[in-house]
């Protein structure tokens, strides 16, 4: 579909959006959740506010399911967002971009969701109820529907009482469909978030919802060994996400050391697969292999990046 640099441009121009003018592939991976806990924290440290206005967007992206519901943005979240523009200096126009929220589920929260009224028409046209996509979004801030509506000089009336806790205010610019039959030759180290690398960041074991996949030219070594321990349980968590049952996964038991420029990395590769590699090629050879950037292990204070392969090429 169609970039809408334009529009972003436009919605977010100011000295801390800048990072939106550079590309999509620049938004680092961020959960929703993981930034209201960022803001809630601060908000807790803080005397009890009516509303948060952000300082910084945080431009970020990250995987939900699409539900296709939606409706109209209320009024206390209209006030939130023309409030937003006006700190920013943009013209009042510019929230008339903001007119319907959809509702989205990150992993088993739901999140009601400003989206770019110019890509709307994509969403029913691309995508149908519960297809995975990714979303590139931004922080606008926060407010208490309650408390903010009780202070209002013209109130609004719900069907259900408003809610005393802070709702959170983001909005969508930008969403990508999920390119699973593609292998995009590349080097292994280009598909790594280092973000997840940041301290306090960092799982036991962390499964990848990006599932970047790669063509790269390895280099064979020869070494081989069992899959266990967590690489095995991050392994079998990627079967199951796959929807592959029973033992499946254990036609892919071994992994095999490759190197890639100056880096090394051990691959969890299909056993039939591996024996070719092993009976055809000699320590020193050089191969591409089709791999996918399942996740990642913690080591330490560093994070050890595992790929599984299944399809290789001279």
């Amino acid at each position: 579909m169609k970039k809408y640099l334009v529009i972003v441009v436009m919605l977010l121009l100011s000295a801390t959006c800048v990072q939106a003018q550079s590309g999509w592939d620049t938004y680092p991976l961020r959960g929703i959740s993981d930034l209201i806990q960022q803001e809630q924290t601060l908000v807790n440290k803080t005397p009890k506010s009516d509303m948060i206005i952000s300082a910084q967007p945080f431009p970020s992206k990250t995987v939900v399911t699409y539900t296709g519901v939606k409706r109209p943005i209320d009024e206390l979240s209209k006030s939130i967002i023309k409030l937003w523009t006006e700190t920013k200096g943009l013209p009042a126009k510019n929230t008339e971009q903001l007119v319907e929220e959809y509702l989205f589920k990150e992993k088993e929260n739901e999140y009601w969701i400003p989206v770019l009224k110019s890509i709307t028409p994509y969403f029913e046209k691309e995508l149908k109820a519960n297809d995975e996509i990714m979303i590139f979004y931004f922080y606008i801030g926060g407010f208490n529907p309650k408390s903010l509506n009780d202070k209002s000089t013209t109130k609004i009336t719900t069907p259900t009482p408003l809610s005393d806790k802070i709702r959170w205010i983001f909005a969508v610019e930008e969403f990508q469909k999920p390119r699973s039959s593609e292998f995009v030759l590349r080097s292994l180290d280009t598909v790594i978030d280092r973000d997840m690398e940041k301290p306090g960041k960092i799982n036991d074991i962390w499964f990848d919802p990006r599932q970047m996949k790669s063509k790269t030219k390895v280099t064979v070594t020869g070494d081989v060994r069992d899959i266990s321990g967590a690489r095995k349980q991050l392994r079998d968590i990627w079967f199951e996400k796959n929807g592959f049952s029973g033992n499946v996964s254990l036609l892919m038991s071994k992994e095999a050391r490759f190197l890639d420029g100056d880096k090394e990395y051990w691959i969890g590769i299909r056993n039939t697969i591996l024996d070719e590699i092993t009976e055809k090629f000699k320590k020193g050879d050089s191969i591409f292999l089709n791999s996918i950037l399942v996740g990642g292990i913690r080591s330490g204070d560093k994070i050890d990046w595992y790929f599984l392969a299944g399809v290789y090429s001279q």
